[in-house]
């Protein structure tokens, strides 16, 4: 009887011990590292800080912003898939970086199956592109721009925040399209691209919308949107589908976790950040930066991200461009 009792006792002993340990981990028990593939200052590091900021109200734990660039956004993830898959340690980084990227260039992870380790978080925006020149220049519209730069090969020079980025590959695109020869200027970070086009170092920026200031200023004019449709803040500005040519430009703006973590701490993040990015001031940030307020789920990034990766491979076959280019 006594040895029964005492079994018992133990046992209820060990539950209360376990059930602690439990508790005590509940995530998030600990700050949380968030890296971003992009510089300091750029439109993805500002509206990625705001939304942080807030997020750690609701997680009741700092998050740690830092910058890891490099790559075309890729290097973060190179660093991402070696961390514990806690959700301790989550990047910022463009959905391109799994959808495009792998065809590009080598990537330091999977670039046959990317998504074998990551799990998309959530996203709560996307990139626009444009091709932006100071107003001074002599090229009032796209098809200007063009005809000068295939009328005056190697004179055109074009910042971007990267070799493998959107903007870049468009600019690759037409250069093959249209037989043009012009010379690629990448920065580190988005706003050394557009103080480079004010600069006159270089004579026009294909990038993300960094230089809106200096649209909204009357300093660049914006000749051309990357993307498949037209910017909301732009309206006027047409597509380059519109022009003809049969090729846009698209990158979410997300949340990378490393595989296996589990999903209830997918889920928890992608709450706190989803709530953070309702907020009116995080809202105002990403109208202040041109950034479309859209929010998207981990399960729908998933099957995003394999449609690009696979219609990008078959695209960029086709065009020959990219690790398919032949010598």
């Amino acid at each position: 009887m006594k040895r029964g009792i005492l079994t018992i006792l133990v046992s209820i002993a060990l539950f209360i011990f376990v059930s602690g340990e439990i508790f005590a981990d509940t995530f998030p028990s600990k700050p949380i590292n968030l890296w971003v593939a992009w510089g300091a200052g750029s439109g993805t590091d500002i509206s990625q800080r705001a939304i942080a900021n807030i997020a750690s109200k609701a997680l009741n734990q700092p998050i740690l912003v830092s910058n890891v660039t490099g790559g075309g956004g890729t290097l973060v993830l190179g660093r991402l898939k070696t961390e514990k898959p806690d959700g301790y340690t989550i990047a910022n980084t463009s959905s391109a970086t799994l959808g495009r990227i792998p065809h590009l260039q080598p990537v330091p992870y999977n670039a046959q199956d990317p998504l074998k380790e990551f799990i998309p978080i959530m996203s709560y925006s996307y990139y626009l592109y444009g091709l932006a020149v100071k107003t001074d220049s002599p090229w009032k519209t796209f098809e200007e721009f063009i005809a000068y730069a295939k009328a005056n090969p190697g004179k055109v020079r074009y910042s971007t925040s990267g070799v493998g980025t959107g903007q870049h590959l468009v600019m690759e695109y037409l250069a093959m399209k249209e037989k043009i020869k012009w010379t690629h200027v990448p920065f580190a970070t988005s706003p050394q691209a557009v103080a480079a086009a004010m600069g006159g170092h270089v004579e026009a920026t294909s990038q993300t919308p960094e230089w809106k200031e200096q649209v909204d200023a009357g300093n660049m004019r914006l000749l051309i949107c990357w993307n498949d449709k037209r910017m909301p803040f732009y309206p006027n500005v047409p597509t380059l589908k519109e022009k003809g040519y049969d090729f846009a430009v698209q990158a979410l703006i997300l949340l990378y976790a490393p595989a296996n973590t589990p999903k209830e701490v997918i889920t928890t993040i992608s709450k706190a950040f989803r709530r953070a990015s309702e907020a009116e001031e995080v809202k105002e940030v990403l109208k202040r930066l041109s950034y479309p307020y859209d929010i998207k789920e981990s399960d729908e990034l998933i099957q995003i991200i394999k449609k690009d990766y696979d219609l990008n491979g078959k695209l960029f076959k086709e065009l020959g461009i990219g690790i398919y280019k032949k010598d």
